[in-house]
């Protein structure tokens, strides 16, 4: 997801991924740029809002905003901290459904199964950047 796709849309999906990004993020981000995301995704609150709070434009309040939401999916981009969590979470649910399905006749299948799904865990999942 690019950066300029978060700005133009408001939608659910990009809402829950921006709230993601900031929690994994936030404390990469300047002060004020925090403080507006904090705005937006905690208390809900619309532009003009933001900036009569903050004694400022509605136009430095979009600004700011349009600016933490490309900084943080930079920050994904570039350290990958979230499609790392969703690689072993994957992986740990893989590992558990082949440890369930163990029985008699396969437990020595499933056993080398989920052993694997941990190694990938264990293995750091490199991801496309290198990290």
């Amino acid at each position: 997801m690019s950066a300029r796709s978060v700005q133009k849309s408001a939608s659910p999906e990009n809402v829950h991924r921006l709230s993601v990004l900031r929690d994994l993020y936030e404390g990469l981000l300047p002060p004020r740029q925090r403080e507006i995301v904090g705005m937006r995704l905690d208390e809900d609150l619309s532009l003009s809002e933001m900036a009569e709070r903050l004694s400022v434009s509605r136009q430095a309040c979009e600004d700011a905003l349009k600016r933490a939401e490309k900084a943080l999916v930079e920050f994904e981009e570039r350290i990958g901290m979230h499609k790392r969590l969703v690689h072993e979470e994957k992986c740990v649910g893989e590992a558990e459904s082949a440890l369930l399905g163990m029985a008699d006749g396969n437990w020595l299948l499933r056993r080398d199964l989920a052993l694997k799904w941990l190694h990938a865990i264990a293995e750091g999942g490199e991801t496309d950047n290198g990290v």
